[in-house]
């Protein structure tokens, strides 16, 4: 077995890295972590105590105890030589992913993506995230077998041609499903958005995904909307119903839940949803935003790169992980696509350097608190 190491400072810049419990943010240490490619066992001592160590570096970012490193992954296919592919070669200092190559159900999933995706969430303590650019009532979570007994009957009456008959035949099967009746706004309406608010976190227990990201961008080409899930009352309606099971009011003690984050256009849903999102997630292509005035806590914040497009040569991630609010702390730092950053010498080659950067200015703010006696 080929194990490729790369040693990764989380502190960067001869400043050391504070590898703290949750329950100690203050000390800092210098901590070497390595980079492991592939499948691996927890075969010796020394290995034992590093993913220990990393577990509780995750483990600190809980509550908001430090900024997090996050991204979407967009290509997970752990198989072959070529470790682009696996979710075990990306840094293991990553804290939260966004599956947005899809996130398999226990039937779908292969071994291979198994066994990737289990060593990275348990040993290596990542977070995973089912991701969807919801749309409408019943996305993702209606069974196949609602539209099957659609198109056999068309096929039986000779109406499969008819495109747009079939289209509207599967919509209603799909509303009579989910025990919609077809009227907007409605205590029906309601009742079938909160079904569907329970089957989302249902499937998420039942496949062990760690949470939920919701890429809101309703009207930014979105075309498959039937008129069920298209206004921000909607999808407010919806996270509501989630913390019921999930998201941070499914967990008033703080002792860990799976997350709820939004991303997109999520402006004018982040006072009415405050405290029902873990995190909000800002789609900065191509530019470092202001971290002031928010409106809502900067530690809830997270704010991304387009590595779709500039994974070359970094795009804004190196500033956007320097950039600080005035007072506290954003929430974390990523890109889009960011498995493209593999393909850079070295790997993954300005991730890393966002993610050390990432930390560094929060350890020097939280060293100022420090002697600011705060």
């Amino acid at each position: 077995m080929k194990i490729l190491k790369y040693y990764t400072l989380l502190l960067a810049l001869s400043a050391g890295f504070a590898l703290t419990s949750c329950s100690d943010m203050t000390e800092v240490e210098a901590k070497e972590f390595d980079h492991v490619g592939g499948y691996n066992t927890l075969n010796d001592e020394k290995s034992e105590k590093y993913y220990a160590d990393l577990r509780a570096y995750k483990q600190s970012a809980v509550n908001y105890g430090r900024p997090v490193a996050f991204g979407w992954f967009s290509n997970w296919s752990p198989a072959g030589t070529y470790r682009r592919g696996y979710l075990t070669s990306m840094p293991d200092s990553m804290d939260i992913v966004s599956m947005w190559s899809g996130a398999p159900g226990r039937f779908d999933i292969t071994p291979e993506q198994k066994a990737d995706k289990e060593f990275v969430q348990k040993v290596k303590g990542t977070k995973l995230l089912e991701v969807t650019l919801l749309s409408y009532l019943g996305k993702g979570r209606t069974p196949a077998y609602v539209y099957e007994e659609v198109e056999k009957q068309a096929e039986k009456e000779g109406w499969h041609a008819d495109t747009r008959r079939l289209a509207e035949a599967k919509k209603k099967a799909r509303w009579n499903y989910w025990g919609f009746n077809g009227e907007f706004e409605s205590e029906s309406h309601k009742a079938a958005l909160a079904k569907f608010a329970k089957a989302l976190c249902d499937s998420l227990e039942a496949n062990e995904w760690d949470g939920y990201d919701i890429d809101w961008e309703i009207g930014s080409g979105v075309f498959d909307m039937d008129g069920t899930l298209e206004t921000n009352d909607h999808l407010i309606y919806l996270i509501k119903e989630m913390n019921k099971y999930i998201g941070p009011k499914s967990d008033p003690e703080g002792k860990g839940h799976k997350l709820i984050c939004i991303d997109g256009h999520y402006n004018l849903l982040t006072e009415k949803l405050d405290g029902y999102v873990d995190y909000w997630i800002q789609q900065a292509y191509g530019y470092a935003p202001s971290l002031n005035n928010l409106g809502f806590d900067p530690r809830k914040l997270i704010i991304t790169e387009n590595f779709e497009s500039s994974f070359g040569s970094g795009g804004q991630l190196l500033k956007q992980a320097a950039a600080m609010p005035t007072e506290g702390y954003k929430g974390g730092v990523g890109a889009y696509r960011f498995d493209n950053d593999y393909d850079n010498t070295p790997n993954y080659k300005w991730m890393r350097q966002a993610i050390q950067i990432n930390q560094k200015v929060f350890n020097e703010w939280k060293a100022k608190q420090k002697e600011a006696g705060k």
